[in-house]
C-alpha cells in the first residue's frame, strides 16, 4: 500500500511540475497546485500507513516464535518433572 501511494505521489508531483512549466506562459496555476497538493498529501499519508503495516508484520512474525518458545519451555519443564519423579 505504501509503495502504491509513493508511486502515485511521484506521478502527481511530475504532473504538477509539467503543469507549472506550462503555466508560466498562461499564468493559470490552479491545476498545477491541485496536483502538487495531492502529491504532498499522498506522501504524508504513505508514511504512517507504512509504519503501521511494518509494525503489524513484525508482530505477526514474533507471535509464532513466542508460542514455540512457550511450548518448548513447557515441554522442558514437564520433562524435568518426569525425571524427578522417576528418580
Amino acid at each position: 500500500m505504501r509503495t502504491f501511494l509513493y508511486l502515485c505521489s511521484a506521478l502527481s508531483l511530475l504532473i504538477s511540475a509539467h503543469m507549472f512549466s506550462l503555466a508560466d506562459v498562461s499564468g493559470q496555476y490552479k491545476s498545477a497546485l491541485f496536483f502538487l497538493f495531492i502529491g504532498i498529501q499522498m506522501l504524508i499519508t504513505g508514511t504512517p500507513i507504512g509504519g503501521h503495516q511494518d509494525e503489524r508484520d513484525l508482530q505477526s512474525r514474533t507471535s509464532p516464535m513466542r508460542e514455540s518458545h512457550k511450548e518448548a519451555s513447557v515441554g522442558a519443564v514437564s520433562k524435568s518433572v518426569n525425571q524427578r519423579k522417576e528418580s
